[in-house]
C-alpha cells in the first residue's frame, strides 16, 4: 500500500482559478506532465473517464471530487490536493445526472489498479471529519494547505 509519501507538495494547488472540471484537468494535467508524473495519455483519459464515471462525492460538510484515470497514463504515483478559488459543478459519483458544487479536489494517480480502493477508503474516512476538512478551507498559503492535507489519518474504518 502506498503511504503519505505520494501526497506531492509540488502538485499542491491553492485557490486554483478554474471554471469547470475540464479546466481543472487542463491546468493540473499540464503541471503533472511537465513534472513527469503522467504521460500524454493522461489528459484525454481522465476527461473521458470523468465523463463516463463522475467522481464528486456528497460528503459532509462539503462535497469533494476524487478524479483518477487509467494506470497506463501514470508514470509516478501521486495525490495532488487542490482547493479551487470558486466552486465548480462536478458530476455525482452515484448519480451522473446530479451535480455538486465542489471546491476541494483530490487528484489521484496510481500505477497499480488495486491501490485506489484502499486509498479511496482512507480519503473518505478523512473527508468526513470536519476537524480535518475545515483547515483545508481556512489555509492561507499553499504550505498551510499542504500541511493540513498531509495531517490526514492514514487509516480507514
Amino acid at each position: 500500500m502506498l503511504g503519505k509519501e505520494i501526497i506531492m507538495r509540488d502538485l499542491t494547488a491553492l485557490d486554483l482559478d478554474a471554471k469547470s472540471c475540464e479546466q481543472v484537468f487542463d491546468i493540473m494535467g499540464a503541471r503533472f506532465l511537465e513534472k513527469g508524473y503522467v504521460n500524454e495519455r493522461y489528459l484525454p483519459t481522465i476527461k473521458e473517464r470523468e465523463a463516463q464515471y463522475p467522481t464528486a462525492l456528497p460528503v459532509e460538510p462539503y462535497p469533494i471530487a476524487i478524479p483518477h484515470t487509467m494506470a497506463d497514463a501514470i508514470l509516478k504515483p501521486f495525490i495532488a490536493p487542490v482547493r479551487l478559488k470558486n466552486t465548480v459543478e462536478w458530476g455525482d459519483m452515484s448519480d451522473p445526472d446530479n451535480k455538486f458544487d465542489v471546491k476541494l479536489v483530490c487528484m489521484l494517480g496510481f500505477k497499480d489498479p488495486g491501490e485506489h480502493i484502499e486509498l479511496l477508503q482512507i480519503l473518505m474516512h478523512n473527508f468526513q471529519k470536519s476537524e480535518w476538512v475545515n483547515p483545508l478551507f481556512s489555509a492561507k498559503t499553499e504550505d498551510e494547505f499542504f500541511e493540513a492535507f498531509n495531517s490526514m489519518e492514514w487509516a480507514h474504518e
